[in-house]
């Protein structure tokens, strides 16, 4: 009894089996196809953007002081400046006092000059004296002795008051030369913008001690260079003055027109990416620098080609639905862009290709069509 029991569950199990298996093999994959057709395609290339400023310049502190005023506070807005303007201010106190001391003993030489100088005036006595002496030792009135006593004295005054002269001449050069390395410091202690652009931030604070060569702030130039990343091997066909447009995640929907204005000469080892460079084509809007987005450059332009969507692509393989079967098929592509691809060779118009998840199927499965259109 146990043992037929036993049978009758065995050949129960089997037909539940059996019967599964049938069930699947009459379920049909239901799948969207599309047409392929002729038509207008732009061979072009995607890649992602970063937006750098065309000049960035590091403010750095050329001298010790404390800082008096800023332009821009830390973590204030972008402040557009003009050259020379500016943007940083350190303390005058130290400088100004030894200005005041320097104009001070130029203001008590210039008084002592004006009183005039008693050597000088001592030596016009001394010269006319010697000149009697001299008269009179003519008529030998006065002994030669007298006289060579008189003019060593006078000589020895003349040489006084030229040393006197001289060292008010070194007066007058030490004070300039002072002023002038006090002007040069001062000038040193006013932090300027180089350009015309942003000053976009700014690390320091009035009352901050800085000392030479800090960094106290960065300016931008407002002209913007696009830097866009592509693979290596999507650079093959790209050259300098070539359109693009460009997306701004920062600017919503709005495409800008581009040219490429330079190839990167180098390649990352590490990544395989290789940079171009755009201009942008009579924009008035500013970018922020560090923007991020898409660009697509436009290699060439094909009037008349056969595309298919570029989604219906397995590497060099398309799904083609014939009679309700898929069949993998290899196929010759052409241009290309984000959307369409064009068919060289291995498809015809019109053929039926399968354009979503086309990956899942095996060549030879039946397949349930259901067809859909696409715009290149």
């Amino acid at each position: 009894m146990k043992k037929s029991s036993l049978a009758l569950f065995c050949f129960i199990l089997c037909l539940i089996v059996l019967s599964a298996f049938f069930i699947f093999r009459q379920v049909v994959p239901t799948v969207l196809v599309t047409q392929s057709k002729t038509g207008t395609i732009r061979d072009s290339v995607t890649g992602n953007v970063r937006v750098h400023a065309a000049a960035t310049y590091e403010l750095r502190a050329q001298s010790n002081a404390k800082v008096d005023w800023v332009a821009l506070l830390p973590l204030g807005g972008t402040l557009s400046v003009d050259e020379n303007q500016t943007l940083v201010q350190l303390e005058l106190d130290d400088l100004n006092r030894r200005m005041d001391r320097l104009n001070l003993d130029k203001k008590q030489f210039t008084e002592r000059k004006k009183a005039g100088s008693p050597l000088g005036i001592l030596l016009e006595i001394q010269e006319k004296e010697l000149l009697s002496i001299s008269e009179l030792a003519k008529e030998e009135k006065v002994s030669i002795h007298n006289l060579e006593k008189k003019q060593n004295e006078v000589e020895r005054m003349r040489a006084q008051r030229k040393l006197e002269v001289l060292a008010d001449s070194h007066f007058l050069q030490n004070f300039d030369l002072s002023m002038d390395t006090l002007v040069a410091e001062a000038e040193k202690r006013a932090i300027r913008s180089p350009i015309k652009g942003d000053f976009s931030s700014c690390f320091v604070a009035p009352g901050n001690q800085v000392f030479s060569g800090n960094i106290v702030g960065n300016v931008h130039s407002t002209a913007r260079i696009i830097e866009v990343s592509l693979n290596e091997e999507e650079f093959p066909g790209l050259k300098v003055g070539l359109s693009a447009g460009v997306t701004f995640f920062s600017q919503g929907k709005t495409i800008f027109d581009a040219n490429v204005s330079a190839l990167s000469s180098t390649v990352e080892s590490n990544s395989g990416i290789r940079k171009l460079y755009l201009r942008l084509n009579n924009s008035d809007e500013k970018i922020p620098v560090g923007s991020s987005g898409r660009a697509e450059i436009i290699k060439s332009e094909k009037e008349v080609a056969l595309l298919i969507p570029r989604k219906a692509l397995i590497g060099d393989f398309v799904v083609v639905e014939q009679g309700g079967v898929a069949q993998f098929r290899k196929v010759l592509i052409g241009s290309k862009n984000l959307r369409t691809v064009e068919v060289l060779k291995g498809l015809k118009k019109g053929e039926r290709v399968v354009v979503e998840t086309p990956h899942l199927l095996k060549d030879g499965e039946r397949i349930k069509s259901t067809m859909v259109s696409f715009s290149n």
